[in-house]
């Protein structure tokens, strides 16, 4: 158990799946987007139908990003470097819907016209770097993330209940893009990638500290470095791609957690990427006996991040406290770890649990002190290379420095990849 943060003070997670408050915004954010620069195909005002492109990688352009819900363009900003801060569009019910579409994916190249031009390519990421994919680049692997991150994130066979044949299909149009395995990734139990050939092949992996993550699955089955990459995707993300081919309709819609101390009715809800967090958890939280404010991540206890909206590749929501579980704890722990100061960590204590939370066969002091002064050389010999942020959120949270080796991870790679 981690200082900070009792697994008590979270009533059992429901396992029903609950349709979600109305949420009245959506968001397209440039934190799940690094390394982008984004070309705006829409402006404030602007009218959108669900489906349609809102904006391109200026890099890439044939990777685009869609509308998740019809409505109104409401904000559309830039950050640093042209960067995406937020596209957020207002929902209108009642809207004009698009109608199904006709899609051929009986070819790789069907399949990758097919992702980039309905919005779904963004659902792959590289290891290494963390990053979309190049349009034009195959990896050596695909993995398919089916696995619960922590006890109190979305059961993934529960969450694909009546979605089975839906994923099935896009698990066998992302086996067409590549010459190599699709590793399905699971918690052990009936096997979802069954009966699917010889190159889609089920991997099972047993509850434990990181098992769910998928830098783990990778590391154990197909290590990544500077001249070997795999993808890795969500199983949500695939059974979208399998909904689009089966029905011509595309699916934006995300089962998450609704979880934490402060959550009146921890359960699984089904929303959409992106949407407004204040408005899902409306009438969500439990009041506070201080009347203090709940603090809302998007995300895990570990992993996420105090947000308004819901992260493209988040599948939990998780309310908490705005104070200390111990008094004692007040800079070390779970709540802490968000109202540290960025700039000033202290001290890395050697510890066991620092490597037993790093993992990797990675040298826990010599690579967090790499990772702490910036040092990208050194921490792509010592392994950053098979790691993205949240492989670290765990190392945060231990580590007697205080710092975010996820943050300082990023910066890392984001140099590598400029120079690869």
């Amino acid at each position: 158990m981690l200082p900070g943060f009792r697994t008590d003070q979270t009533v059992p997670l429901e396992q029903v799946i609950d349709d979600g408050m109305p949420v009245e915004r959506i968001a397209l954010l440039g934190a799940d987007l690094p390394g982008l620069r984004p070309r705006l195909l829409c402006e404030r005002g602007d009218r959108v139908q669900r489906g349609q492109p809102v904006f391109v990688d200026r890099a890439h352009p044939d990777i685009v990003f869609v509308a998740p819900v019809s409505g109104m363009v409401e904000q559309a900003t830039l950050g640093p470097r042209r960067s995406l801060s937020a596209l957020v569009i207002r929902a209108e019910p009642g809207s004009k819907e698009p109608g199904p579409v006709t899609v051929a994916a009986s070819t790789a190249t069907d399949v990758r016209t097919m992702l980039l031009a309905h919005g779904l390519w963004p659902g792959l990421l590289t290891r290494p770097y963390g990053r979309i994919p190049a349009p034009d680049s195959t990896p050596d692997a695909i993995f398919v993330t089916a696995t619960a991150d922590n006890p109190h994130a979305p059961d993934p066979r529960l969450a694909l209940d009546g979605r089975n044949d839906m994923f099935r299909s896009g698990l066998k149009a992302l086996a067409l893009l590549i010459a190599g395995p699709v590793h399905v990734c699971q918690s052990p139990g009936a096997d979802i990638a069954a009966d699917l050939g010889d190159r889609i092949r089920g991997s099972f992996f047993p509850a434990g500290p990181a098992s769910g993550l998928a830098g783990s699955h990778i590391h154990r089955l197909h290590p990544v470095g500077p001249q070997r990459m795999v993808w890795s995707i969500g199983y949500q993300d695939v059974a979208a791609i399998g909904a689009l081919i089966e029905t011509g309709i595309p699916d934006f819609t995300r089962i998450v957690s609704l979880t934490g101390p402060r959550a009146s009715r921890p359960r699984l809800v089904r929303t959409f990427t992106g949407a407004s967090l204040q408005d899902l958890t409306r009438e969500e939280i439990l009041p506070a006996r201080d009347g203090s404010a709940a603090i809302i991540l998007s995300g895990s206890p570990l992993a996420g991040r105090p947000a308004s909206w819901l992260g493209r590749y988040h599948q939990q929501i998780t309310l908490l406290s705005d104070a200390p579980a111990r008094k004692e704890t007040a800079g070390w722990g779970l709540l802490a770890r968000f109202k540290r100061p960025p700039s000033r960590p202290g001290p890395i204590v050697p510890t066991a649990a620092l490597e037993k939370m790093l993992g990797f066969d990675i040298p826990a002091v010599p690579f967090l002190r790499a990772l702490s002064v910036g040092d990208a050389e050194a921490a792509s010999r010592l392994g950053c290379l098979e790691l993205v942020e949240e492989d670290l959120a765990a190392v945060s949270m231990v580590c007697t420095s205080g710092a975010d080796y996820g943050r300082m991870l990023r910066h890392v790679l984001d140099e590598l990849a400029e120079d690869a």
